[in-house]
């Protein structure tokens, strides 16, 4: 696998230079203008000041401005910090003064002293300097990207572009990308399933789409002929409610699934159905996808998450951790405002994740190290009762968390999100039985918090964990 010389933006505008690069209801540019645009603004961050390695935080701008600005950044040498904007902007004034950004390009002026417009940048453009192939080390930081989790667990890890590159050559070796191609950006850009669609895009001379903000996700994938497209678990379940999406979906070359653990029902669906899916594990340090089922096996999604992307390295240690090495591996975590190392004295990175590999070198993840808990006696992971209870007609979701006991220590209890069919409680139990030993059965079933569920690429177990310690907060049990 070979990794460029050259910026990847450089090289995609002269290799498909007419090619169209990123199309949505705002804009329509081929590779060439791609280019231009996003030299555009990195001029415009050399004229506010922005130097070699500083750090620019893009905050609240549109998808389109976001992709440009991202490109811009990594052209100028300056390491781009997309920031989810879904955590509390007290949170996020906190954590970006102590990351010391050089630059926040917002419009809401998150810290008014570090704030700009894109529109600013524009207007700013450095005449005197220029941008050159030879000026680019694709071995320096590039990224900073937040990992999934609320935020008093997620963590800052920075990467290269090379990190990106490599995660993005493996990915198209396995799911291919062509130019004619297109990848619908679902995901947004600060979550690492979003921004490396961006690098798919561009190593491949494939298209870019954004979804059209008036249509559904369905009519987009219909009226701009998408090709590929990366989904979670929920954006899969409310495709497959509309009766036209299977008809449309099977069209399609690549759907690859990530985020989270998708259920057997859903996933069953989709085969039936003829989709062209792809189960994947990953991880935001190894820059996305570490593991994916090939196209040749479907089949393969309901037992596992596929084989090692190229130039991935992985082992499952003694303690059955997920151990993980290669190009796409991040430079480290950002914390305060120095790099700490994330890899061991042999150079894997601790996944936290437990799983197996079986004899053909696919990879099934059975849970997190740190979800485990002991009941009377018996470790439980709790992801193995979520996946029997996603097993179950009517449940589309579920996340199980210990209650404290004073006869077993703890006892697990489950919230579940339910589709149109509702099981109840005395239902689940009874279908549980026939699958779990008694000790694994949750002692009480709640819905999961509806503004845990909406917009979100994955619940969090630590939200749900701290929505549970809020005595203004309300469950409602299954009867």
């Amino acid at each position: 696998m070979r990794l460029p010389l050259i910026h990847p933006l450089f090289e995609a505008a002269d290799k498909f230079s007419q090619n169209m690069a990123l199309i949505s209801d705002q804009y329509s540019f081929n590779y060439s203008e791609l280019l231009e645009k996003s030299l555009d603004i990195s001029n415009g961050l050399l004229g506010v000041g922005t130097k070699t390695g500083d750090l620019v935080v893009l905050d609240d701008l549109s998808p389109e401005e976001m992709i440009l600005t991202t490109w811009a950044c990594s052209l100028g040498g300056f390491v781009a910090f997309p920031l989810n904007t879904r955590f509390p902007k007290s949170i996020l004034t906190t954590m970006l003064k102590s990351a010391n950004p050089r630059l926040i390009v917002s419009h809401r002026r998150l810290i008014p002293e570090l704030s700009t417009t894109y529109h600013d940048l524009l207007r700013n453009q450095s005449e005197s300097v220029s941008i050159e192939l030879s000026e680019f080390d694709l071995g320096a930081a590039a990224t900073m990207l937040m990992t999934s989790g609320s935020a008093s667990s997620s963590k800052i890890v920075q990467h290269s572009l090379n990190n990106h590159i490599s995660n993005a050559l493996g990915s198209n070796l396995n799911i291919p990308l062509k130019p004619g191609d297109r990848w619908l950006l679902t995901l947004p850009v600060y979550h690492v399933g979003g921004l490396s669609i961006l690098f798919r895009a561009v190593l491949s001379g494939a298209t870019l789409v954004l979804p059209d903000s008036h249509d559904s996700l369905l009519q987009c994938i219909s009226h701009q002929q998408i090709t590929h497209i990366s989904l979670v678990a929920t954006q899969l379940q409310r495709l497959l409610e509309n009766p036209r999406a299977a008809k449309i979906l099977k069209g399609m070359k690549a759907i690859l699934l990530g985020g989270s653990a998708f259920p057997e029902t859903l996933l069953k669906m989709a085969l039936e159905n003829g989709l062209p899916i792809h189960t994947s594990y990953g991880s935001t340090e190894m820059a996305s996808q570490i593991t994916t089922t090939p196209t040749a096996d479907r089949s393969a999604v309901l037992s596992n998450s596929g084989k090692l992307l190229e130039s991935h390295d992985l082992i499952i240690s003694h303690e059955g951790e997920i151990l993980v090495k290669g190009d796409a591996l991040a430079q480290g975590y950002f914390e305060g405002s120095h790099l700490t190392d994330l890899r061991d004295t042999e150079g894997w990175f601790h996944s936290g994740d437990v799983g197996y590999v079986d004899v053909h070198g696919a990879l099934t993840v059975t849970g997190r190290m740190d979800n485990q808990f002991i009941s009377g006696g018996e470790n439980i992971q709790p992801e193995h009762i979520e996946s029997a209870l996603t097993a179950i007609a009517g449940i589309s979701q579920a996340l199980v968390l210990p209650q404290t006991d004073s006869e077993f220590g703890a006892r697990p209890v489950a919230y579940i999100q339910t589709d149109q069919h509702i099981p109840r409680a005395d239902e689940i139990v009874s279908q549980l039985r026939s699958s779990l030993p008694g000790y694994m059965i949750p002692v009480a079933f709640f819905h999961l918090p509806q503004e845990l569920i909406a917009d979100r690429m994955k619940i969090s177990r630590h939200e749900l964990s701290e929505y549970l310690f809020d005595p203004n907060k309300h469950l409602h049990s299954l009867e």
